[in-house]
């Protein structure tokens, strides 16, 4: 099963930013900006996504947006 993953800690690391600092670069609310960097948003809007592309300078949406491969615990049982 796949799951989308917002890569937005990874992206706070690498460039050395805190939620606090791309709050500020972004304009995105803190509270926003938290529940993305833990995977507990369900629901993203695109102009965030385009805020934090912009302030980064990122071309290339796979470097914040990916698929990734989750187990699916119910085929286990």
């Amino acid at each position: 099963m796949k799951k989308v993953n917002i890569a937005l800690n990874e992206l706070l690391h690498q460039y050395n930013l805190s939620i606090n600092q791309l709050h500020l670069l972004t304009g995105i609310r803190r509270a926003t900006l938290s529940e993305l960097a833990n995977g507990k948003r369900q629901r993203i809007q695109l102009e965030h996504i385009e805020k934090i592309a912009n302030v980064l300078e990122i071309d290339d949406i796979n470097k914040i947006i990916t698929l990734i491969e989750i187990d699916d615990e119910s085929s286990t049982s």
